[in-house]
């Protein structure tokens, strides 16, 4: 099981990109909370460093977004 997780190229869920293209990349799975559909709870979720990057410019205000709002927690 490990032989296969080690084997397989993870991509980003938000640019797309591989783990040789992004370099690191971070795993988790959604946790059940208000406005997490709940078919994704549990499911593996990837960012990529880059995307990490962006995103804290976004929420700083350095950078307009362009996609929906994240829904924020109640």
């Amino acid at each position: 099981m490990i032989a296969k997780m080690k084997a397989r190229t993870f991509r980003c869920s938000f640019c797309g990109r591989s783990q040789n293209e992004a370099g690191q990349i971070v795993a988790g799975a959604p946790q059940a909370a208000p406005g997490v559909p709940r078919q994704m709870v549990g499911k593996s979720a990837f960012i990529c460093a880059l995307c990490v990057r962006r995103c804290n410019r976004i929420i700083a205000g350095l950078e307009k977004q362009n996609a929906p709002a994240a829904v924020s927690p109640e």
